[in-house]
């Protein structure tokens, strides 16, 4: 039964007096007959005597059913009386609920313990969770306890966030006018007309960029709408399963509503595009997509690239980076041409880890004739690297591997694809941006948005149609003639029916391909990839000789 007990008490000090028993008033004394000091508490004169001295306090004690002591939970500080007893009414209340009153926990305590135990996921995801706790919501709510946290801590969470956004923001653009001041004052050094000048202006320098240099390790990053949105779904999956627990009443999460989050969409590089990033730089989106006659540019760029199948399999069939680094040998079917993605490599903190794919992608690619005979001759050349390196071989099992055997890192793969778009003179996209060229090429060949959203490994064909697939000019052009064919019109003659357009990436060769049978590919293990070391840059440079000889027409 619920019994509120309040009282009140203040941390003075004084001579000491028994407030019960048989010596009840009388003074409390030392072993040297000397009257004791201490606090007073309760006993205080003072709290009879000012209305503000002290501070109340509540005490409750909680019995089970047979009468048996449980719990006692006793907390103070509060001003008035009828605080006190409606903290203490609030705290049976959560009693009643099923919440551990007796237990104290910071709720940044809660999303670490929560964080920890959190094994139905994938690793990347938990990663993402620990950054979330570690960024937004520790600095801001951490400090709260966890069953008093509300809707309102979280909203003013998320309103401290929109504010370090302006002061971030600010930041960034005072670097960019110390970058563009060094820059300037880095000209004028090298533009002096005489000794003493260029002494003067290059000290100058020096101290512009020490400046730039030490503000750029300031440097922040803007937490955007969509991050936010990730965060929220951090704490709705935290305190969704709190609540399952009886450790938190509500999922207070849920009931917090964020700025209409608008992700930027994929757009492609039109020509027109391309001639203004020629001419000034400009990146008109986040996300830039290759057509697919800039997919073949670059494909034919980089044909003599060690990685060229990698890039092919990427560009055409659109499996994920740590997909095509994880890909075994015994998920390999040449005879049937297709590809088995059952497992990926994910990189946290540059550690490598193994892991099943994302929900829903373990799925099945069929491989065009072309991949079919590059993964063959890739089986071929694995032989011949196995013979040369002998006992220095790493039997990964394996199918895009370094000479020695070993596996590649998902992050040297990114900046080698980034160093040869450098190179080869085309507009910029990521290596995920493949991924998107992929669903594009599969959408304007025919395939309809099942079958995309199953080569991609999407949970929904929504996800996919949103977010990765671009409708390509090819197909607009083709849907505004039809739309003019249909309307009749008189004196006029019936439009041509439009070319069709290239379907699918055209290959080296069209003569018919017969797969033999895969005598001797290399035995495959179950090992994760190894620790990648960084390629030599002789291949690099025969590229970037190949690209200038072109531009010069090979004089």
């Amino acid at each position: 039964m619920f019994e509120e007990r309040t009282y009140k008490r203040c941390g003075c000090k004084g001579p000491l007096h028994h407030r019960r028993g048989k010596d009840k008033g009388k003074p409390v004394l030392n072993d040297d007959g000397t009257h004791r000091i201490g606090d007073l508490g309760t006993g205080c004169p003072d709290l009879e005597r000012k209305r503000n001295h002290g501070s109340w306090y509540y005490f409750l004690l909680i019995e089970d059913d047979a009468g048996k002591e449980t719990i006692r939970v006793r907390k103070g500080g509060f001003r008035t009386q009828e605080d006190a007893a409606a903290a203490c009414k609030e705290v049976w209340e959560d009693y009643q609920a099923g919440l551990d009153v007796d237990v104290e926990e910071t709720f940044s305590a809660y999303m670490d313990r929560w964080a920890d135990k959190k094994k139905d996921v994938a690793l990347s995801t938990v990663a993402k969770y620990r950054e979330h706790i570690r960024l937004h919501i520790a600095p801001y709510i951490g400090h709260i306890d966890r069953k008093k946290i509300r809707k309102k801590h979280i909203e003013r969470m998320f309103a401290a966030i929109q504010d370090r956004n302006v002061t971030v923001q600010a930041h960034r653009e005072y670097v960019a006018l110390l970058a563009q001041d060094c820059e300037n004052k880095r000209q004028a050094w090298r533009a002096a007309p005489n000794l003493e000048d260029r002494r003067v202006l290059r000290a100058s320098w020096h101290e512009a960029r020490d400046l730039l240099a030490l503000e750029r390790k300031k440097m922040r990053r803007v937490t955007d709408v969509q991050t936010q949105y990730r965060i929220r779904a951090t704490l709705s999956s935290a305190l969704g399963d709190a609540v399952r627990a009886e450790e938190v009443k509500k999922n207070w999460a849920e009931l917090v509503k964020l700025p209409k989050a608008n992700p930027p969409k994929p757009m492609l590089w039109t020509p027109g595009r391309v001639r203004r990033w020629r001419e000034t730089g400009e990146i008109p989106g986040k996300v830039m997509v290759w057509t697919p006659q800039l997919t073949g540019e670059f494909l034919d760029f980089v044909v003599n690239d060690d990685l060229f199948d990698l890039w092919h399999f990427m560009a055409l069939r659109g499996p994920r980076r740590g997909e095509a680094c994880a890909l075994p040998w015994t998920e390999v079917d040449l005879e049937a041409m297709s590809v088995t993605i059952s497992r990926q490599i994910v990189s946290i903190a540059y550690k490598l880890f193994g892991t099943t794919p994302k929900a829903d992608s373990e799925r099945i690619l069929d491989l065009d004739s072309e991949s079919a005979r590059l993964f063959e001759k890739r089986a071929v050349l694995q032989v011949e690297q196995r013979e040369k390196a002998g006992l220095a071989w790493q039997n990964t099992g394996l199918v895009f591997t370094q000479e020695d055997g070993s596996g590649y890192h998902p992050d040297f793969l990114t900046q080698r694809f980034k160093r040869l778009v450098e190179l080869s003179g085309l507009p910029p996209i990521t290596l995920h941006g493949l991924r998107h060229g992929a669903a594009c090429i599969a959408h304007a060949s025919g395939s309809d948005p099942k079958e995309i959203s199953e080569q991609l490994g999407h949970s929904t064909i929504k996800i996919t149609m949103d977010t990765y697939t671009n409708v390509l000019p090819e197909a607009k052009r083709l849907r505004a003639e039809a739309s003019l064919a249909i309307v009749p019109r008189s004196g006029r003659q019936a439009p041509a029916a439009p070319a069709e357009p290239a379907r699918t990436m055209a290959t080296p060769s069209a003569e018919p391909i017969s797969i033999p049978a895969q005598s001797s590919p290399p035995t495959p293990a179950p090992a994760p990839a190894a620790q990648p070391r960084p390629a030599s840059g002789g291949r690099l440079a025969a590229l970037k000789r190949l690209r200038e000889k072109k531009v010069t027409g090979g004089v």
